[in-house]
């Protein structure tokens, strides 16, 4: 862990270095974790004057995250939590129900209604709720996302190889060079014009797997307001966590 100081605080953050890289890039997760992104060839003293010219900006962004987390606390899985679905937010209702019913999820009359067998008690009962309501998602993102990539893929004129729905810690999606295509399941909480972006983002890599100029226009050719798009993304990002 690396350190620099400004006034009275002190900066840790982590440097990571890229065969590939050319530029330095200052990261800051949601957990205000800081990390550098910076060129084999740099040296740690040039890295550190970077950050420390980049100082203020840092500790005002540590301090956004900050506050969205005390805005979006850990979800707890219990009734009358808000879960987004689309953009929309939907209030939780657990019920019990006999021990030999499947726990299931349905989405009912705007309200996400979860019934739960009497074998889950205290932690098992959270993580049971957290699985139906996870794999309930996972299952409408399948549908919903093969639905709008068909659409997408049309306009562009290009087809992924496959297309797989992943737990992503980190990634919204991914294109790999031979054309394969993930997206992460938590999208299917964000608006359809996000969930559109990311999925028009994931496509425009079948014909740039680099972020170049050219890329970018072809997501502005299908999304005209992509960078809107992009900073709303990292907004629902701060409702997800934990979820």
């Amino acid at each position: 862990m690396n350190c620099i100081q400004f006034g009275d605080r002190k900066i840790n953050f982590i440097i990571q270095r890229g065969k590939r890289k050319k530029t330095v890039a200052i990261h800051i997760d949601r957990m205000a974790t800081i990390t550098v992104s910076a060129p084999q060839y740099l040296d740690e003293e040039s890295i550190r004057t970077i950050v420390q010219k980049k100082a203020r900006w840092i500790l005002e962004k540590q301090e956004q995250m900050e506050r969205k987390k005390h805005d979006n606390p850990v979800k707890e899985f219990v009734s009358g939590e808000s879960f987004p679905y689309l953009g929309r937010n939907y209030r939780l209702k657990v019920i019990p129900s006999s021990e030999d019913t499947e726990t299931k999820c349905n989405l009912i009359n705007g309200k996400f209604l979860i019934e739960l067998n009497g074998q889950s008690d205290g932690n098992s009962k959270r993580a049971s709720v957290k699985k139906v309501l996870a794999d309930w998602y996972v299952e409408h993102a399948k549908e919903k996302i093969a639905e709008r990539v068909e659409r997408f893929a049309q306009q562009l004129g290009r087809w992924p190889r496959s297309i797989k729905i992943k737990n992503q810690k980190k990634q919204w999606g991914s294109c790999s060079g031979n054309g394969n295509v993930r997206f992460n399941w938590k999208i299917i909480m964000t608006p359809i014009s996000v969930l559109d972006y990311v999925l028009v983002h994931e496509l425009c890599h079948l014909f740039y797997h680099r972020h170049s100029a050219q890329f970018w226009q072809k997501v502005q050719s299908i999304i005209p307001d992509y960078k809107k798009k992009r900073d709303l993304l990292k907004e629902y990002s701060y409702q997800m966590e934990g979820i």
